[in-house]
Formats: structure tokens, sequence, C-alpha cells
């Protein structure tokens, strides 16, 4: 039976003034009868004389498609001549006959515009669905808009989105939606016929999962199951489940061919998705690797910009958070999201330009070389044999100066005067007990690195911007060389390579900035001095907040995420949670040499 008819009112079929003006010219030719069109709740249609005048004769039945839509009804009038009588039934038959041709007809062309106006919206829906699913690249937000799509097209009250497993073969749900009722039958009937589909290739549909013998259910739970494959090159990525049919008691033909356009579509997102990821995986792997590469080339920061990342990721996330909460609470935003991804891949590689640095210069433990300070031992050694001066306190006094990280103006007096004591050479010339490159290095007042050495670790900046610059980054990371650039630059145009001042410098190279200073003033693994605690190290970076170099807003976001996570910084830095405890008497830390 055909629900949408029996619903279908006769005035939704027949034209009434229709109806009405050609039984009014039928009516004349037989003045003695009472002809009637009624509904099937019994309303007038069509009358020619009054209802009440007597019960009808004779009737006949209006149908369309084998159902019983109305009755033509003929009567006579009390008093009537009987040899009217046998007109009645003609007439009666006559007429619905005729109504019933008529009302067809409009039923089937009602019925090919309504299937048009289904089809041009299926089309139009699938071209929606295939847009929507042809944008997203995330597996599991992909698997959420699929289903949510079938349930509009195959109406079914629920279903699940399975993927097999790359490495096992083995399906797994990875989206789904449904009702509570049989659901343990239910998923294992679904499940059953997934393994069969996933095995045949074909399509199924079960009318009642409890008849299959195929499906070892449970209950007497009498839900029918459709699923479809979702294939792409003769290889099958999965299936779409869909149970509990909500308009009607099985699934249609339809249903299974409309599904199966939708698994096309499906499989070839999912595919394309599943490439994405991977070619995302080998491109953050590479990023990995040329971080940790630039860092192994010293030692001692090996691990740096891992760190670094992980750092600029927290505050760049807590950031986010604080963004959105004054949008929603309607105040203005200071800046807008900023994009993890870049941000994580810009701390990976902000010191990449470090491969143009000489490494003797990046891996320079002290103020003079080993090399270096062989040669003044040796020196000091022929002065002691060759006039009898004791030179040790000389030599241990600049082994002291050599490794410490400041040097005061007395002991730079002290470097200056051995550069004027002299002593005669074996080929009888005078020389210098240092020589003045030698106290050019012990006398660098802060640090380990003279001036143009200096001024070499910072080209690095400039030359991760150059090599970061060839890389042909997609839209969304395309920040990423200007971000490495900037990372040395100060709030108050004191930074390098360009001076920039705030308003100048990318929130995200702020950010950087402040995570790279943290990281070198708590990494335990700088041989030219000992980390300092956390708080000291937050204390430190206040105090460049304050003197105009860093952001005091990103400071004070790092200093809620350690006070929030007392763990996060430790765990991140694979360290020993002792070493917190540790007493630093040097307050004097560099925080420019990273």
């Amino acid at each position: 039976m055909n629900s949408s008819l029996t619903t279908t009112r006769l005035s939704r079929l027949l034209d009434r003034t229709f109806v009405q003006t050609l039984f009014a010219s039928i009516s004349p030719v037989f003045p003695d009868i009472i002809l009637g069109v009624f509904d099937l709740d019994e309303n007038v249609f069509f009358l020619s004389g009054p209802e009440t005048a007597t019960k009808p004769t004779a009737q006949s039945p209006i149908v369309v498609d084998n159902q019983l839509v109305g009755t033509v009804r003929t009567s006579l009038p009390a008093g009537c001549h009987q040899g009217v009588a046998g007109l009645q039934a003609v007439l009666a038959d006559f007429g619905g006959k005729l109504l019933s041709q008529l009302a067809q007809k409009q039923w089937e062309q009602r019925c090919i515009t309504h299937d048009s106006l289904t089809r041009y919206r299926e089309l139009a829906l699938l071209y929606q669905f295939g847009e929507k699913i042809g944008s997203c690249l995330d597996q599991n937000k992909l698997a959420e808009i699929i289903l949510s799509e079938v349930r509009i097209f195959i109406k079914a009250q629920a279903g699940s989105l399975m993927l097999t497993c790359p490495k096992t073969g083995k399906l797994g749900v990875t989206a789904s939606y449904g009702v509570a009722s049989c659901a343990g039958a239910l998923t294992n009937a679904a499940y059953q016929l997934a393994e069969i589909v996933l095995t045949s290739g074909k399509s199924e549909i079960v009318d009642d999962a409890c008849l299959d013998p195929r499906l070892a259910v449970v209950t007497d739970c009498p839900e029918p199951l459709l699923c479809v494959p979702l294939k792409l090159d003769n290889h099958i990525l999965g299936v779409i489940n869909l149970s509990h049919k909500s308009d009607s008691d099985c699934f249609s033909s339809e249903d299974l061919k409309l599904t199966e356009v939708i698994a096309s579509q499906v499989a070839t997102a999912f595919e394309t998705a599943r490439l994405f990821h991977e070619i995302e995986d080998m491109a953050y792997s590479i990023i990995l690797v040329a971080g940790a590469t630039i860092d192994e080339r010293d030692t001692c920061t090996a691990g740096h910009s891992s760190r670094v990342a992980n750092i600029s990721l927290a505050i760049a996330k807590k950031l986010n958070q604080l963004y959105d909460t004054a949008q929603k609470e309607g105040r203005p935003k200071k800046a807008p999201l900023i994009k993890l991804q870049e941000m994580e891949y810009a701390a990976l590689l902000h010191d990449i330009g470090k491969i143009g640095v000489p490494e003797a210069i990046l891996t320079k433990r002290a103020r003079l070389s080993p090399d270096r300070l062989l040669a003044i031992k040796t020196r000091f050694d022929f002065i002691t044999v060759t006039t009898g001066q004791n030179m040790s306190e000389e030599l241990s006094f600049i082994r002291g100066i050599n490794e410490a990280h400041s040097l005061s103006a007395t002991e730079c007096r002290l470097v200056q005067e051995l550069t004027q004591r002299t002593y005669i050479d074996l080929e009888k010339l005078p020389q210098p007990f240092l020589l003045p490159e030698e106290a050019e290095a012990l006398c660098v007042s802060r640090g380990n690195l003279m001036q143009q050495e200096f001024e070499k670790i910072q080209t690095h900046a400039e030359k991760s911007y150059r090599i970061l610059k060839q890389i042909p980054f997609p839209s969304h990371l395309h920040q990423i060389p200007d971000i490495a650039y900037q990372h040395h630059e100060r709030l108050n145009g004191n930074g390098y390579p360009n001076g920039l001042s705030a308003g100048e410098i990318l929130l995200e190279s702020k950010i950087l900035c402040v995570a790279d200073v943290f990281e070198a003033l708590t990494a335990s693994d700088r041989p030219y001095r000992s980390p300092v605690t956390t708080d000291k190290a937050l204390d430190i970076l206040r105090g460049e907040a304050e003197a105009g170099y860093l952001d005091p807003l990103i400071v004070d976001v790092l200093s809620s995420i350690l006070n929030t996570d007392t763990h996060w910084w430790q765990d991140i830095n694979n360290i020993n949670p002792e070493w917190k405890e540790r007493k630093n008497c040097d307050d004097q830390k560099d925080t420019h040499r990273r």
C-alpha cells in the first residue's frame, strides 16, 4: 500500500471547480437523479440536490492505484418516477470511472513531480556531501560528517562506519550513531555482516537479522541491516553499516544504490585523507630530524629545538584559550588565533641556520680552546725553565677565568698585566707572557664569545630565514621562515638581525623568543654555566619584560602554565625532579647565548 496515497485527500487529486462544472453540465440531462461526489471522510465534493432527499440507491468507487479515495453516489428524490431508477447505476458507474481516470492521471503526474524533486534533492545533497567530505582531511571528523549525511539520505536510525586497520586488516568502528534497543545483538549482527561484506566485496541487505543463518544473533530483535563496502581500486577500506530503517520495515534497492554512490565518494575521501596524513607525517619527521641534526652539532644543546617547540606550543595553546574566552565574553581579542602546527614547525626549525656557523664557535666551551690553553701552559713552562720564575699561580689564574661565566674589572686588569710582562724566546727576542688575541679572549666580560664570534653566531637567524625560504611551505605554514627569522628580535628594538620593534614582530616570534630564553636558562646541559630553577628563570624573564625585551603577557602565560602543572617542564626536559632544589650561587646568567 502506498502510504503517501492514503494520506492524500480527494481535493488534492481533483479540482473541485472542474468537477462541479462537469457534473453541473450532466445533471440537467437527468433532472430527476440527485448526483453526489464524496471523499473518504464523507465530505461533500459535489451535490446536485438536497443531501437529505433520500438515501443513495447506487454508488461507484473512485479508485487510484487500486485504493479507494472517494465515491460517486446517485439517488432519487421522494415521489420520483421509478422509470429512471435504472439510470442511477449507469450514471454512478460512469461518474466513478471518469473521476477515477482523472484522479489517476493527476496522481501519476504528482508522483512524477515528486520523484523528480526527490532526485533533484538527492543530487543536490550528494553535491553538497562531496564538497563537505572533499575539504575534510581529519579522518574522525570525516567519519562523523559521512554518517550525519547518510542519516539524512537513507533515514536509518542507527549506523556505523568501520575501517580496516592497515597493519592487521581487522575492522574497527571509526564513528557510529543510533538507537539503544537491541544494541548488543545488533552490534554483533552488524559486525558479522560487515565481515561478510569485507570478504566478498559485495553490498548486502538483510531484512531480518534473526532469520539470516549467517548471522549469530542471540535475540529476536527483527531489525533490518544494510552494509556497503568502501572500495577503492579493488581494495576495500572498510564498510558503511546501517540499521533500523525509520520510514519502512526494510531497506530498499534504492537505499542500497544511493548508499553505494555515497560509499564511492567516501572511499576516495578517506584515501585522500590517509595520503595527506602520510605526507604530513613524513614532513614532520623530516623537520624533527633537521632540528635534531642541528642540535647534535653541539652535544651540549641536543634536544634544545624539541624542548623549545614544546614550550612554544604550550604557550600558544594557552593564548588561544584566552583569546577564545575573550571572544565568547564579547571582549575584543588582542590577536588572532595562533596556528599550532606552524608554531611547532617554526620552533623545531628556528636554529637551522646554525648549520652555517663555524663549529669551533658553535661548540666553544670556554674563552680559550684546549689547544690555546696548552700553548700557554707550554709557554709558561718554558718561562719557568729559562728564568726560574714559578708560573703555576698565573696558570691557575688563567685556567680559572677561562671557564668563569663573568669577569671582574680586577681580573681583566691582571690579564692585561700579563700581556705587558715579557720573556726571551729561543731566538733571543722578547715575547709577551700572553698574546694580544689571548688576552682579548680572556677579557670577555660575560660568556666566552668574543665580539666577532658573537656576530657570527647572530648570523644564524638570517641563515635560517634563507634556508627556510627555499622550502615551498603550504599557505597555512607560510610564516615559518619569518617566525624563525625574528626569534632574536626584542620589543624595544635591541634585538637582531633587523632591530625590529614590538609592532613589527610576529606574535609567534615573541612566543618563540620567550621559550628560547627559558629553555636556555633552565637547560641542565650547558657546560659554561649551571641551570637556574624555574622560579629564578621566571624572575629573569620578568626582568627582561620590564626592561622592554620580552612580551610581559607571554611571560605571564608561561608562569601560569608552570604554576598550574609543576611537573610539566620536568617531563619535557626529561630531568631529575630534585634538580630544582639545587641552589645556584651565580644569579647573573647570560640570557643571550643560546
